[in-house]
């Protein structure tokens, strides 16, 4: 005997196809990330960090820093990477400033994930020594992953598709993982 069940139809309603305030910021972005690339070529912001060390090193040991063919490769310090990243530094102050006068409130206190991370300034140091561990490995990859990312996908190169989705993807393995498969 075979059973019918009647069920209602599902309806599909239509949102409102109006984009967010903030998806305006995303084509912004593109559009300077397209106009950046076309006229200088692809933007990373790896290479500021040894460029910066290369322009100390000039300062204290210039015979060293001239023998040293990666500083050499590297080359000056001011190139549109560093004015990037110094405009990335001003662009978090300046929206921390503004926020702040807006009357929003401030980020939330730093979670303090690992047992030794028992205070603030533990937290402060973990994370520095993070970063700088992941500028080295950029550096040994020859760049960072947001680089490759950003100026792989805005060239719609095949590689930077691909690595961007294997990133994405492992991304949301490792927080299965972590969350315990929810």
């Amino acid at each position: 005997m075979v059973e019918h069940s009647i069920s209602t139809p599902i309806t599909v309603q239509r949102v409102g196809t109006r984009l967010p305030r903030w998806a305006s910021f995303g084509i912004l972005f593109g559009i300077l990330s397209t106009v950046a690339i076309a006229l200088y070529g692809p933007i990373g912001v790896s290479g500021t960090y040894p460029r910066l060390v290369g322009a100390a090193l000039r300062r204290v040991t210039p015979e060293y820093a001239a023998a040293n063919p990666y500083l050499v490769k590297m080359g000056t310090l001011v190139t549109p990477e560093t004015m990037l990243v110094v405009g990335l530094l001003i662009g978090g102050f300046l929206a921390s400033l503004i926020g702040h006068a807006r009357g929003e409130p401030k980020a939330p206190a730093v979670d303090q994930i690992h047992a030794n991370e028992t205070t603030t300034a533990r937290r402060y140091r973990d994370v520095f020594l993070g970063g700088m561990l992941i500028i080295f490995g950029a550096r040994l990859a020859g760049g960072c992953t947001s680089g490759h990312i950003i100026s792989g996908m805005t060239q719609l190169a095949v590689s930077g598709v691909l690595f961007a989705a294997a990133v994405f993807a492992s991304g949301l393995l490792t927080a299965r993982l972590i969350k315990g498969g929810r």
